[in-house]
């Protein structure tokens, strides 16, 4: 036979621990959990993501570069195989030059310009 106790209908008081107490305690007991365990997984993640990040850019400016080189070989090899009088440079010597810049300069002809100064001009 079982006997039912009349209940008063108020709950009873659980026993809590003061969590901000023991986190105090937790932290003069091992200081090293609570403040040097979270830094170095910091540092050490920290480290480590960036590594990753900086990877992908190296990999990415590899790719750019090895695009860049390809255009510049395919330029170089289709100027070695381009046709064949393409180019055909005039030979000119430094006389024939100096006599041309004398036909279209006169030295002897000129007339003077003022040029005005800075401070005049504004």
């Amino acid at each position: 036979m079982t006997t039912v106790q009349p209940t008063t209908g108020l709950p009873k008081k659980a026993k809590l621990q003061n969590p901000p107490a023991g986190f105090k305690r937790m932290g003069r007991a091992s200081p090293f959990i609570r403040y040097g365990l979270p830094m170095i997984s910091l540092t050490v993640l920290g480290t480590l993501g960036l590594g990753y990040l900086l990877q992908g850019s190296k990999d990415i400016a590899k790719v750019k570069d090895d695009q860049e080189w390809e255009i510049i070989e395919t330029r170089k090899a289709l100027s070695r195989t381009g046709p064949v009088n393409a180019y055909n440079p005039k030979k000119i010597s430094l006389e024939e030059e100096l006599k041309a810049l004398q036909e279209k300069v006169d030295i002897n002809n000129y007339e003077y310009k003022r040029i005005p100064k800075p401070k005049e001009s504004a």
